[in-house]
């Protein structure tokens, strides 16, 4: 006797479903692709004129007695800012703090980065950004556009007190957002230092000019 194998037959509505899906799928990626490239070329083709915006800014405001440097969780972008601000600026009080979770330490990357440039952050514990702490300070340094316009929205604060660290940068970079480091190599660390480093440079130097 032959056994009769029956096969399940496919589904039409099924397939024509996970088609589409993979289809929109792809098409979403690839829109996001293009969306990035879009903006990274927009930022590197303003960068200069920003960068001069930025820079005439901060000669023509008078010198901040407090700083306020704001990145997503405060324990990557701004402790290490912060630490490079205060050295540079003693006769300023620099401060800064997060959207996120207080009381938490560096990681071991940024430890290991910044103790060899001279700044030493075993102690450093973040903290959540209040309104106190805007209403505080003169200067406030954020490390995304879009945490300066959160910062304007939550807390009332005036555009004209807050400047993209990425603007300061002589350089211009892919985008105006200083990358986070989180949870990457220390290389990622290195590359995301070396760009604060040259964005506290200029900010120094356009204090200086400050009345």
């Amino acid at each position: 006797m032959i056994a009769i194998v029956r096969l399940p037959l496919a589904n039409p509505v099924l397939s024509r479903s996970r088609s589409s899906r993979t289809v929109a799928s792809k098409t979403r990626a690839l829109l996001k692709t293009v969306y990035l490239q879009a903006a990274r070329l927009r930022d590197r083709v303003s960068h200069p004129r920003r960068h001069s915006l930025a820079m005439a800014r901060l000669r023509a405001m008078k010198r901040p007695r407090q700083i306020l440097v704001v990145c997503h969780g405060n324990i990557c972008r701004s402790p290490y800012f912060q630490a490079v601000l205060q050295k540079a600026l003693p006769d300023v009080a620099v401060s800064s703090a997060g959207f996120i979770a207080a009381y938490r330490s560096v990681p071991p990357q940024s430890l290991e980065v910044s103790g060899k440039r001279g700044y030493h952050l075993e102690g450093f514990r973040s903290r959540l950004l209040s309104s106190a702490m805007v209403r505080a300070a003169d200067l406030i340094v954020v490390m995304e556009p879009s945490q300066g316009k959160q910062i304007a929205w939550l807390f009332g604060a005036s555009k004209r007190r807050i400047v993209n660290a990425g603007d300061l940068d002589p350089n211009p970079g892919e985008s105006r957002i200083i990358a986070d480091p989180w949870m990457k190599p220390v290389s990622a660390f290195e590359t995301t230092f070396d760009r604060l480093d040259r964005c506290a440079q200029a900010l120094v130097s356009a204090l200086r000019g400050a009345h």
